[in-house]
């Protein structure tokens, strides 16, 4: 009987949701930031060139497609995140967007409320302390540092929305069989036999070996007195007739007439 899946949730700050975060954000940007890159600069060279209207509509669309693009690569390597772990791509494009999208964006407001005290304060230290340089140096780190804290809260929601969308789907499913090239390549590869020849007994010592008979093409022994040894008895007790040639007064042997 198959085993079901059953898909626990990652914890919002643990190293897994960040892993899974980092796998999708990094893969949707290196597929944004083209497009993105695209627009602004071909509506700044429009803008340049005297042509605001159009650049400000290359503009917009350049942002209308990154923004487009963006969501759809969501549901699509949060599909392909599932199937490398579970062994199951999911289903339903929008929802899954939609999973992961308004969770981040309720742990984002949440995060953004509880720094703003921390904001205020670095940018109260860089804009009302000018004239001192420990106090403005203290107020960038403090706006760097922020920034850094911002992308690590991103990073972990993302991971962990991802994986209360899949546990949603998966959860009760039979356990994914191992891929047939995960099971190709896990099987031990065939080794080249080559047949072993059994070796022939050895005598014990002291023994003597029966002579064996080594059947042979050459013309049957002779006696002197011109008589052939039969081949079948071993004896010179033969004849030869005009009609039949050679053959044993023995045994009966004849000579094979060609």
């Amino acid at each position: 009987m198959d085993r079901a899946l059953a898909v626990e949730p990652f914890g919002f700050f643990t190293l897994d949701a960040l892993r899974a975060g980092w796998y999708l954000t990094w893969r949707q940007l290196i597929r944004i930031i083209p497009v993105a890159v695209v627009g602004v600069v071909g509506g700044g060279l429009l803008t340049a060139l005297r042509m605001p209207v159009l650049g400000a509509v290359l503009l917009g669309l350049g942002v209308i497609a990154a923004v487009i693009w963006a969501a759809v690569l969501v549901a699509q390597l949060t599909s392909r995140w599932a199937e490398a772990r579970y062994g199951y791509s999911l289903i339903g494009p929008v929802s899954v967007w939609w999973g992961v999208a308004w969770r981040v964006g309720v742990v984002s407001l949440v995060a953004g409320v509880i720094l703003v005290p921390p904001n205020y304060l670095a940018m109260s230290l860089t804009e009302s302390f000018k004239g001192s340089v420990p106090l403005t140096l203290l107020g960038h780190g403090l706006t760097a540092l922020l920034g850094v804290v911002n992308v690590i809260v991103t990073l972990l929601a993302t991971g962990w929305a991802m994986s209360r969308v899949t546990a949603a789907q998966i959860t009760g499913l039979p356990v994914a069989p191992e891929s047939f090239a995960t099971a190709a390549f896990s099987q031990p590869l065939p080794v080249a036999r080559t047949p072993i020849q059994a070796a022939a007994p050895v005598a014990p010592a002291g023994s003597v070996r029966p002579a064996v008979a080594v059947p042979t093409t050459s013309a049957p022994a002779r006696r002197a007195d011109g008589k052939r040894q039969c081949p079948k008895c071993g004896l010179y007790e033969t004849e030869r007739g005009s009609v039949i040639g050679w053959y044993c007064t023995i045994c009966g042997w004849r000579e094979a007439r060609r």
